[in-house]
């Protein structure tokens, strides 16, 4: 083999001898590769998560910033303290209790209102239950009663009335609940069947089932219970079922 032939055939070896390295080493490179393809995968997925969380965290601390801002501007006007501060009154309601304050002077009214239902509550005394009534229907333009209901606080009784304004009134809605206490051992409240027809019927189950008499009311007898019933208020929390207990009938398979 003379020189040039050997230099030939080293020349081809080593190529040859550099391939296979470098074909393995390419071959692994593409491994190597793909390790840090799946590695960035991994960190993006991570990024990402990351991110989100992240995104939520601010979320959340900017609705608590908001609930705190929003609470203490709610309770600014009543010694600032927004976590006891209730839901902010729509203004309507407010001019409504102005009217209401400079007609009724020394009156509490004790408002409260609810944003749940949209009703404002007023206490409102009993032996001032028509004169209050008919101011509400004549001058505020409360000219529906939508409900009359009872309630048993143990202590005492107690009549809510539900107002609110229907056509031919225009003026903005106005959901106003009167509640007018009632001793419990005297029961006894005016009727205002002549200012809201509506209470007709409503009075009438509330005497039924609470025992609640409503004077000046056209036609006061019951209207669910039995007109021999003996049994007291079935409404009442200290009501005591005497009838005797119904034996369940059990059918054959």
């Amino acid at each position: 083999m003379t020189d040039e032939e050997r230099k030939d055939q080293a020349a081809a070896g080593g190529t040859g001898g550099e391939a296979a390295p470098a074909g393995q080493a390419g071959a692994g490179g593409g491994g190597a590769a793909r390790g840090g393809d799946d590695e960035a995968r991994r960190a993006a997925i991570e990024k990402a998560k990351a991110l989100a969380a992240a995104k939520a965290a601010a979320a959340a601390k900017a609705r608590a910033a908001a609930g705190e801002g929003g609470g203490a501007a709610a309770g600014g006007e009543g010694g600032g303290d927004g976590g006891d501060a209730g839901p902010v009154m729509p203004e309507r309601y407010q001019q409504f209790l102005d009217a209401l304050g400079k007609e009724f002077e020394g009156v509490d009214f004790a408002p409260a209102y609810n944003a749940a239902d949209g009703f404002l509550y007023i206490n409102v005394p009993r032996d001032r239950l028509r004169e209050i009534a008919l101011y509400l229907r004549d001058r505020a333009g409360l000219n529906y009663l939508r409900a009359l209901s009872g309630v048993d606080w143990m202590d005492r009784l107690q009549v809510v009335y539900h107002l609110t304004r229907v056509e031919p009134d225009t003026r903005p809605e106005l959901l106003v609940a009167m509640q007018v206490d009632v001793d419990r051992d005297q029961a006894v409240c005016p009727s205002l069947v002549d200012v809201w027809p509506t209470a007709d019927f409503n009075e009438r189950e509330v005497f039924d089932l609470f025992g609640i008499r409503f004077e000046g009311h056209p036609n006061l007898r019951r209207i669910l219970l039995p007109d021999n019933w003996q049994g007291g208020y079935p409404l009442r929390k200290d009501f005591v079922d005497k009838r005797p207990k119904r034996q369940r009938k059990i059918r054959p398979r």
